[in-house]
């Protein structure tokens, strides 16, 4: 596999993927997880937090998601994985996340900050010329998404990936609760201070993926909430706009369509990364606010 189709598989999996928190993925099951089930009319909706990448010796599914999972007669995520196309990605990036040729990411963040961020993508085995011409956005998520593996993650080993396999073997429907354009649109309709700023956090973040994530084991694997707020509140600061449009507002698009499930008559899965569930803006809390109650599955 190459540097770009591995660059737009990691595209592909969702905007959590772009998060350095929504990495978080444990090395040892524990009681908990983060499973959820609101009861419908005449169905049950289980919701499940994702974390988009796993090592190898740590990917196995927690019993609360097995068994959602099996009670479930489709499933509901961030974007429809089974029908994915790459090319999608690749021909946003192509139109949307490249700078005119006259112009280079080193004019657009400086020389100081490219000289740092072409030091940190280097010790990633990340060359020059996949960032030189990307816009700041585009170039943060290449460093993320090649730290991540670096760190021992694979995409391919995620929670999303783990169920689209077994959805697709057993026959159970997929659908998307938005578009890899979507997501993508996000971060390229930010400011290109915006971008450059969320360069240099990612580029910050690479020498320290590994340990950050491991920090973040126990609140995953646990369904710990509170934990996993206070680490995100951290990030947030960094970039609230940025953080709101990604999590807050995203929730309250993706909501209607949630609670339309709990007028069917079949079971669902909705599987979305983990920090969508968290603070007053997370999928818990405004399901409660419209008389929803989230029972975790033990």
């Amino acid at each position: 596999m190459n540097f770009l189709q591995r660059l737009m598989r990691g595209l592909g999996r969702g905007l959590a993927g772009a998060l350095l928190f929504v990495f978080a993925a444990g090395t040892a099951q524990a009681d908990g997880a983060s499973v959820w089930s609101v009861k419908g009319k005449r169905n049950t909706v289980y919701l499940a937090g994702s974390v988009h990448a796993l090592p190898e010796s740590h990917a196995q599914l927690s019993p609360q998601l097995e068994l959602a999972y099996k009670a479930s007669d489709a499933i509901l995520m961030e974007v429809d994985l089974d029908d994915l196309n790459p090319l999608e990605a690749v021909q946003f990036v192509a139109e949307k996340g490249t700078l005119p040729p006259e112009q280079s990411l080193e004019d657009v963040v400086g020389a100081a900050r490219y000289s740092k961020i072409v030091s940190r993508a280097d010790s990633i085995d990340v060359p020059e010329l996949a960032i030189s011409q990307l816009e700041p956005w585009a170039a943060a998520m290449v460093l993320t998404q090649f730290a991540l593996m670096k760190s021992g993650f694979d995409p391919e080993l995620g929670i999303d990936m783990q169920v689209t396999a077994r959805a697709r073997e057993d026959g159970k429907p997929i659908d998307g609760l938005e578009t890899v354009d979507d997501q993508l649109s996000i971060f390229d309709s930010r400011s290109l201070s915006e971008q450059t700023k969320f360069l240099v956090d990612a580029a910050d973040d690479v020498p320290n993926m590994h340990d950050d994530l491991a920090r973040l084991i126990s609140a995953w694997r646990t369904g710990d909430l509170a934990a996993l707020e206070r680490e995100f509140n951290k990030e947030r600061a960094q970039a609230p706009a940025l953080y709101d449009q990604l999590l807050g507002q995203r929730n309250r698009k993706w909501l209607p369509k949630i609670e339309a499930l709990l007028d069917e008559d079949q079971n669902y899965l909705v599987l979305v990364g983990t920090l969508h569930y968290v603070g007053r803006d997370g999928l818990l809390e405004l399901l409660a606010r419209d008389g929803h109650k989230a029972v975790v599955l033990q």
